[in-house]
């Protein structure tokens, strides 16, 4: 996708660019593709650039970052006004907003697991480093990305706070994945599963007799249960 980033401009014609910054206010920096602490000096790998839609609009578009799905979730996006000859700090501010995406998309939050509710038919209490027994998950086959995959062979992995995906630890006890029916599966999370607070849970399944199905890619931001 393009042109996920919009926003009126401070006045037409001039140049604006935005920043994007992660849960805990790092910018995202060009030059090393990754969240980093910020730094004045490294200011300039900050800056994502935007162009004017036609010649008298005052609207600004410009294209997210490539931030994958092991960082995607919610992000807040500053659009600046550059005022010198090149971006600085003291530029102004011009629009801010919260911005979700799952790695490869820009997606409402109300499609986004939260943990108070997978998706938006089942209520399913999560919480950081609490156990979950029956965590469900529904998978369809690869072949038309529309059937329900049915007697499959499951597997999961995780990613916690942006770090790289391992296997589900409750996932490598024998039995750990059941399947419900009609494309629906079943698992249970571990505590350890559990202990981040930006989480993204990757299923993925083959089937008995030949055939796979569609990976299932789930972003859960965590809630924390009093005294954590």
């Amino acid at each position: 996708m393009s042109a996920e980033i919009q926003f009126p401009g401070a006045a037409t014609g001039a140049t604006h660019y935005f920043i994007v910054r992660n849960a805990i206010g790092q910018p995202y920096d060009s030059v090393t593709s990754a969240f980093q602490a910020y730094l004045t000096a490294n200011y300039s790998g900050y800056v994502n650039s935007t162009s004017e839609q036609g010649t008298n609009s005052n609207y600004f578009v410009g294209n997210f970052p490539s931030i994958g799905a092991a960082s995607g979730g919610v992000f807040n996006v500053v659009a600046k006004r550059q005022t010198g000859a090149n971006p600085a700090e003291s530029d102004p501010n011009v629009a801010t907003n919260e911005f979700h995406w799952n790695g490869s998309l820009q997606v409402p939050q109300a499609h986004l697991t939260t943990s108070g509710q997978l998706g938006q038919a089942i209520p399913l209490r999560l919480a950081r480093s609490v156990a979950v027994s029956g965590f469900p998950f529904y998978m369809v086959s690869s072949t038309d990305h529309v059937t329900p995959f049915t007697s499959g062979v499951c597997s999961g992995q995780v990613s916690r706070d942006g770090g790289g995906f391992g296997a589900l630890q409750s996932g490598l006890v024998v039995g750990a994945y059941s399947e419900i029916g009609l494309g629906w599966y079943r698992c249970n999370l571990s505590s350890g599963d559990l202990a981040g607070n930006q989480l993204i849970l990757n299923f993925q399944a083959v089937g008995i007799s030949g055939g796979a199905a569609d990976p299932v890619n789930l972003y859960i931001p965590m809630q924390r249960t009093s005294g954590q």
